[in-house]
């Protein structure tokens, strides 16, 4: 290992102030595509099936398992949690005989997931909070009770919503909500609001009027519209991109950020295509004066090859993504991440965190995971497979994007590279400087920087199969006290991903 790490290194190196050959790139640390970077971090739930003894698989998330994820989070730094969860799954109990919904704030399903609170107020976190759906609806014949619940526009189920805002902003203190998501892709034929915009839009208006009304309008905004932009959805009046452009024209007054989904395609960002098509959606946004982020960003698992994956994981689910397992994995998300930043995006949350929050319609088989996670807290519960728990490759470039990208950061604009697949980006925070680098092609490249200050770098890489890590598994810098006088030139390996930074924490 030690000799394979020395050829990374020597193959890797950069030297500065002479001559080479490459690509030049200006990095002018006074021009900027946004400011005020939210930062970006991963959805994580509070596990439904598996976090109280109350659960379908009990109490399986013991102390030293939300210890485990905590410890992981701390390396990774995140600034963004998108946290979907459920009325009936924390604190809607029942209903009254006249039908008025009975709450309880106090259950262990609420006390779970406030772990996941505490450990984004501690932090510093921003939370986009929400439900994934309206609870028993008319037409959810399913789960009972299958009349309490009209839609997402029933001022009933906006009630209880707010309620519950009321109980985790005031009474507990929870200032690191800052968004709402009411309901989880609208536009969606799988959505509660079966892709219907005018049911959405008037839950939005009512949401909005009654955290006003409450006087919780200073402390969470509506995030929305919450779509997933490149599905177009027959049953819905407007295109996935025509609901950003519909909630610009007819809620921007109601709507504090703007928030979209993508499972995109390997060969749409290779190409950049993945930059030209959200840049649509960054444009609706900055004419509003708003930032957008993508509140679930992954790639699609509907490939043929990754459907065999999953069919032949015994833990797995259709909705999987196998892909997770592999080094590739990683060089393709820090890819569209870099696209999302260099688009305008503030921010954007990895789907997901963890193999063990979620199944297939949540349903609790536990032979139907949602393989799409940076580890599987239950791998040996679950699985019988310790190895399941380990962090994941992916992890490894995904945490250096939310380390060291910090809250406050400015996205610097920088030239483009004019070679496919090869891309960087960087943010200012403060005196400090990062820069992250991909090259998703099968060709090795050079990059020649030329940065107006002088600093102090150390130098991550991933790469083909290859990332250096400490004992524990997070992220160790492959040279450190780089001296840089302006100049900088970069070699970057096929299929890799590097980072630069003078940030030292």
């Amino acid at each position: 290992m030690k000799h394979t790490v020395l050829i990374i290194i020597m193959a890797l190196l950069f030297t500065s102030c002479q001559k080479h050959n490459g690509v030049q790139i200006n990095i002018d640390t006074n021009t900027f595509i946004s400011q005020n970077y939210i930062g970006n971090g991963v959805q994580w739930s509070a596990y439904p099936h598996a976090d109280t003894e109350n659960a379908e698989w009990g109490q399986l998330m013991t102390d030293e398992k939300w210890a485990m994820n905590f410890h992981r989070l701390d390396y990774m730094q995140p600034k963004l949690f998108r946290l979907l969860d459920q009325a009936n799954w924390r604190y809607l109990v029942g209903f009254e005989k006249d039908g008025t919904p009975i709450l309880d704030f106090n259950t262990p399903e609420v006390k779970a997931l406030e772990r996941i609170l505490d450990y984004a107020q501690e932090n510093n976190i921003t939370v986009l909070f929400g439900e994934w759906g309206t609870p028993y609806q008319v037409h959810d014949t399913d789960h009972g009770h299958s009349d309490q619940f009209s839609g997402a526009n029933d001022p009933k189920y906006i009630n209880i919503i707010v309620e519950y805002l009321d109980y985790l902003i005031n009474t507990k203190g929870y200032t690191c909500i800052k968004y709402y998501n009411l309901i989880n892709e609208p536009n969606g034929d799988w959505a509660s609001t079966y892709g219907d915009f005018v049911e959405w839009k008037e839950g939005v208006e009512l949401l909005a009027a009654a955290l006003k009304e409450r006087g919780l309008d200073n402390n969470i905004s509506v995030a929305g519209p919450d779509a997933v932009t490149r599905y177009d959805n027959p049953r819905s009046t407007y295109t996935g991109i025509g609901w950003v452009e519909e909630t610009a024209k007819q809620l921007d007054d109601l709507v504090g950020i703007y928030e979209i989904h993508d499972y995109t395609e390997h060969n749409f960002v290779k190409t950049g295509e993945f930059t030209s098509f959200h840049k649509k959606a960054v444009d609706i946004a900055n004419k509003a004066n708003k930032q957008i982020i993508f509140g679930e960003l992954g790639f699609s698992r509907n490939g043929e090859a990754n459907q065999k994956e999953a069919q032949a994981d015994p833990f797995a689910c259709e909705d999987s993504q196998m892909e997770v397992f592999d080094y590739s994995y990683g060089v393709i998300m820090a890819d569209a991440l870099i696209q999302s930043m260099n688009a305008g995006f503030a921010g954007s949350a990895a789907w997901a965190l963890d193999d063990a929050m979620h199944t297939c319609g949540d349903l609790g088989n536990k032979n139907e995971l949602k393989r799409w996670g940076m580890w599987n807290s239950l791998g040996t519960e679950l699985c019988g497979n310790p190895d399941d728990e380990n962090m994941r490759p992916w992890y490894y470039s995904w945490s250096l994007l939310c380390r060291y990208f910090p809250t406050g950061s400015s996205i610097v604009k920088t030239e483009t590279t004019g070679i496919d697949g090869l891309r960087l980006t960087a943010g200012v925070y403060n005196d400090d400087i990062s820069i992250a680098i991909v090259n998703n092609s099968d060709v090795d490249q050079v990059l020649n920087l030329s940065i107006p200050e002088a600093l102090t770098l150390k130098k991550f890489v991933y790469f083909d199969g290859e990332r250096v890590i400490d004992g524990e598994g997070f992220p160790m810098a492959v040279e450190e006290g780089i001296k840089v006088d302006k100049d900088l030139k970069v070699s970057v390996a096929a299929d890799s991903f590097v980072l630069l930074t003078s940030l030292d924490f």
